[in-house]
Order: structure tokens, then C-alpha cells, then sequence
């Protein structure tokens, strides 16, 4: 029996690994409670990571749907019918006629990362989607307008501070892992055990929220109105709901907008 350590590659949290192995058969695989960032936290994701290779259901060729059933082609025929596939709908509708939902492992193999860009490209269609578009865009986004690439997330230094308020996020259940914080858990209850406070806002009594100092309810679709209750300049009223540029009376009065969001 052979043992190695590994990380996890399946989310940012980055968990440390205990692989036992004997030959290509993997006997066991556990989290390393060694490990300086993940201290031992590990999730079913990590478990289950030989039946990427093991399962009896993975698929290693293509497959074509015909009637109800699928059946097993080879490349080239697969290659050739995707391709006039979407040459008939953009033929018809445009580029934009054809969609492209990329599945998140493809955030997690080099190869998909550097061909795949080129392929959407070259196909011409601006309807490109992801796990990501659906999980956490607005976090690429602030970042392109604040640091100028959409990869550099800043994160909370959840070690150390002692307040920690969490707006529409569920890290509880998503593990911390945009946060790059295994075991966010037990971060919290570090937190807590130094007199720091969690805070959550959220429309929902999340898995995060139970696990609050405190949590407000805000009504959904309000969002827009509280953020800019972290701006100084306030809303203006008398502007139309505008960012006040000085010289208003009315200026800050938007604030009572905001309040009004969060205590639904």
C-alpha cells in the first residue's frame, strides 16, 4: 500500500488529502488533519474523487440520442454532426442562435482552459454561459472594474477579523469555497470564540444565517436600493434615485429607501 498527499482540486477551498492506494486501485481517501488551511475539513466531493475514473457510468466515447436511447459514435461522426448542427442554427438565426453552457470541470483542466476560449471565439456566438454565470459572475465583474481582471477576487481574511457580514452568500453550505476558506464552519466558530460577530443579510433563513450573531431578512429584488448605503454620498431623492453630485438639499434622504429594503 502506498500513501500520498494531495490537494483537492474540485473547488478554491483547496482541501488537503490522505490518498491510500495499491496499484491503480484507490483504497481510501481522507482529509489530512495536518494540513495548515483546511485543518482536516473535507467535504463528499473529495471522497468521491476515484469515481471520476471508477464509475460504471462515466462516459468515455460519444454518444448520439436517437428515439429514446444513446448510442456510442466515434469522433470523427460526433465532431462532423455538432458542427453542422450549429452551422444549420446560426445558418438560420445568426451567431447568436447558438449557446454555449460550459460545465464547470472545465475550470479545472488545463486543456479545456486553453482551447476552449478559442473554440466560442471562433464559433462567433456572445451567448456564452457556465456554472459560473449562474454561482458567482458578479464577483468577476466587481473585479474587472475594481482590479482590472476578473480572477483577482479579493477575499476576507476570516482568521482574523472580528466582524464578518455576509450578503446573499450561504458559505456554510458552499464550503467557503470563493473565500478559498475550508471548514468555514469551524471559521466561524473561531470567530465567535474571540468575541468576533457574523452578520448575515439574506432573504432566506440560510444554513448561514442560523449560524449568525444576527440576521436580516431583505426583500427581494431590493438589493440595488442597500448597497448604496455603503457609499457616503448617499442617494438623492430629488436627483431620481441618482448618485447626489452636491449642492442639494435632499442629498443622503435616499438612505430611508435602504432601510426600508432591509426590514421588509
Amino acid at each position: 500500500m502506498q500513501r500520498h498527499y494531495r490537494t483537492c482540486n474540485i473547488c478554491e477551498a483547496m482541501c488537503g488529502l490522505v490518498i491510500e492506494h495499491e496499484g491503480d486501485q484507490v483504497l481510501s481517501i481522507k482529509p489530512h488533519k495536518e494540513d495548515p488551511l483546511s485543518r482536516g475539513h473535507i467535504c463528499p466531493k473529495a471522497v468521491a474523487l476515484q469515481d471520476f475514473r471508477t464509475d460504471p457510468d462515466r462516459v468515455t466515447t460519444p454518444l448520439r440520442k436517437r428515439g429514446q436511447e444513446w448510442e456510442p459514435v466515434d469522433w470523427d461522426e460526433a465532431i462532423d454532426y455538432a458542427a453542422h448542427g450549429i452551422r444549420s442554427v446560426q445558418d438560420v438565426h445568426g451567431k447568436d442562435g447558438f449557446g454555449a453552457y460550459l460545465g464547470n470541470p472545465n475550470a479545472h483542466k488545463f486543456a479545456n482552459l486553453m482551447t476552449l476560449p478559442r473554440l466560442i471565439k471562433a464559433i462567433g456566438t456572445t451567448q456564452r454561459y457556465s456554472s459560473a454565470t449562474s454561482d458567482q459572475i458578479p464577483h468577476h465583474v466587481a473585479s474587472i472594474h475594481m482590479l482590472g481582471h476578473p480572477m483577482l477576487m479579493p477575499i476576507p481574511d476570516l482568521d482574523r477579523t472580528d466582524y464578518l457580514l455576509v450578503i446573499g452568500g450561504n458559505p456554510v453550505v458552499s464550503n467557503g469555497s470563493m473565500m478559498t476558506a475550508p471548514d468555514f464552519s469551524g471559521r466561524i466558530d473561531d470567530l465567535q470564540a474571540r468575541g468576533g460577530r457574523m452578520v448575515v443579510i439574506d432573504p432566506r433563513r440560510t444554513e448561514t444565517a442560523r449560524r449568525a450573531a444576527e440576521h436580516h431578512f431583505i426583500r427581494p429584488e431590493t438589493d440595488a436600493f442597500f448597497d448604496p448605503c455603503f457609499d457616503p454620498r448617499g442617494l438623492c431623492t430629488k436627483c431620481s434615485g441618482s448618485w447626489c453630485t452636491g449642492g442639494c438639499d435632499q442629498r443622503g434622504r435616499g438612505a430611508a429607501g435602504c432601510r426600508a429594503a432591509v426590514h421588509a
